[in-house]
């Protein structure tokens, strides 16, 4: 029959420690150097990669920056081209509107002299035309022809007493 033991043997059992220990110490010794500069460098690698992305951090804060005020000062150069703009159009318009003042002033100037001119010319027309019929009616009363120098003394004389009084008022 089989006997059944609970506990190992102790050869066995001291055999597999030793082994075990010996199996620890030279694995520590292949390994834990290695193991320790790729846990090193790679901390290191880590510290390198925070350290990297601290300092793109700052440099995109300050290109934000940077871009922020090139905005802010291209939104007042806009401004200021519109303010700019506004105020040359204001200043066209008066300038339009000054000369369209002018040239209307001129023009009604024109105007009251062209009037002032046919006045005159329908006026010197209209005493020809009363002297001729002044002279006619003369002729017809006096039945006579007068020279032309009393003829037009009186001729003169009529229209600057009846002429002066009836075209001025």
């Amino acid at each position: 029959m089989f006997t059944v033991h609970i506990l190992p043997e102790w050869t066995n059992l001291i055999l597999q420690l030793i082994s075990t220990l010996i199996l620890f110490l030279v694995l520590r010794a292949k390994l834990a150097n290695p193991m320790k500069e790729f846990l090193n460098k790679r901390a290191e690698a880590i510290k390198a990669d925070l350290d990297a992305a601290e300092l793109e951090k700052t440099e995109a804060e300050k290109l934000r920056a940077q871009y922020e005020a090139s905005l802010n000062s291209a939104k007042d150069e806009a401004r200021e081209i519109v303010d700019t703009a506004k105020k040359r159009g204001d200043q066209l318009k008066d300038e339009i509107v000054a000369e369209a003042k002018h040239e209307a002033q001129i023009i009604s100037e024109r105007a009251t002299n062209d009037i002032e001119r046919e006045k005159e010319k329908a006026l010197d027309s209209l005493k020809s035309e009363v002297a001729d019929m002044a002279m006619l009616v003369a002729s017809k009363v006096v039945n006579k022809d007068l020279d032309e120098k009393t003829h037009k003394n009186m001729i003169d004389q009529f229209i600057n007493e009846v002429g002066e009084s009836k075209w001025q008022s």
